[in-house]
């Protein structure tokens, strides 16, 4: 099944089930972030909604040329992006309920307004941080930010180890990151992995945050640390038996720990509190920087997300 959308309003009718939205533009990284939904929407049984933005098909229309000239009219790349991207899908699930959709609406724009409709919305990652299309630099902080759905950004395909094969959440035991704990458990369960929960001590105190080993008792403060992060896997783990956990409170800088952590995953889980960066400690250049150095697509759960 697949419906286009009228370029001139940039909207599909949304299947009653919330699909996994995938941004889509040609592009390498795209490609790798269709093979990430896919699978994605197989598993939960969802449907799949490809998207395609900022296309402006009229646009390449000689000067005085009818439609139905299709001499005098350039195949629409957009168009041509578009249907490869759902051939590819049929191709390799032939079941899966696919929708499409074409739009001259800017790539954070169209892909913002999709996730409110959205049961999670995937994007390609270009360079460092850049998401697909024309989305791109502060764009891609947007998006992660203002998205109602959790985000997947997908800058290269995990290259799973067999000896750590896992799901990671970073948290911080600020309760913001409650949400990605929720995320990264189900997921897991979904996908029948552990669960590797990462709380990462910076060794520098800044503002209100005293770094436990600056504290004037390091080793209770250290255990506070352990402490926190058990509590807010506790509630979860209930609801999740089949999910193994392991917990990490380290003395590292997040954004290396968390990239550590990445290395031979299936997916980095990071909270957002969205504008400002990830919640609690883990702020500014820390998104931008877990995005670019992944080592496996990276999940953004907002605590204000459905």
């Amino acid at each position: 099944m697949t419906s286009a959308a009228d370029p001139s309003h940039g909207a599909a009718v949304m299947p009653q089930r919330r699909p996994v939205v995938v941004g889509v533009d040609g592009a390498p990284e795209s490609r790798f972030a269709l093979t990430w939904a896919i699978e994605e929407a197989v598993r939960r049984k969802r449907p799949l909604h490809l998207l395609h933005a900022g296309a402006h098909p009229d646009d390449r229309r000689p000067e005085g040329a009818h439609v139905e000239d299709s001499d005098a009219v350039e195949p629409d790349p957009a168009r041509t992006v578009l249907d490869a991207a759902l051939a590819r899908a049929r191709a390799v699930a032939p079941r899966l309920e696919v929708t499409t959709q074409l739009t001259d609406e800017s790539p954070a724009h169209a892909l913002v307004s999709a996730s409110r409709s959205a049961f999670s919305l995937v994007v390609g990652s270009r360079g460092r941080g850049a998401l697909v299309g024309a989305v791109l630099g502060t764009t891609s902080a947007e998006v992660a930010a203002t998205a109602a759905c959790p985000v997947v950004v997908v800058r290269r395909l995990a290259e799973v180890e067999p000896e750590r094969p896992s799901v990671v959440v970073g948290t911080d035991g600020s309760g913001l990151s409650t949400e990605a704990i929720g995320y990264a458990f189900a997921l897991a369960s979904l996908r029948g992995l552990p669960l590797t929960v990462v709380h990462a001590c910076p060794a520098r105190s800044s503002g209100s945050y005293v770094a436990p080993w600056l504290s004037d008792d390091p080793a209770a403060k250290v255990a506070q640390e352990q402490a926190v992060t058990a509590e807010e896997v506790a509630g979860w783990s209930g609801q999740y038996p089949d999910v193994r956990v392991r917990q990490h409170v380290l003395r590292a800088d997040p954004v290396t720990a968390l990239v550590d952590h990445s290395r031979g995953a299936e997916l980095l889980v990071v909270g957002s509190r969205g504008f400002g960066g990830l919640s609690g400690r883990l702020v500014g250049s820390v998104s931008q920087g877990v995005l670019a150095r992944a080592h496996c697509p990276v999940a953004v759960v907002r605590a204000d997300t459905r």
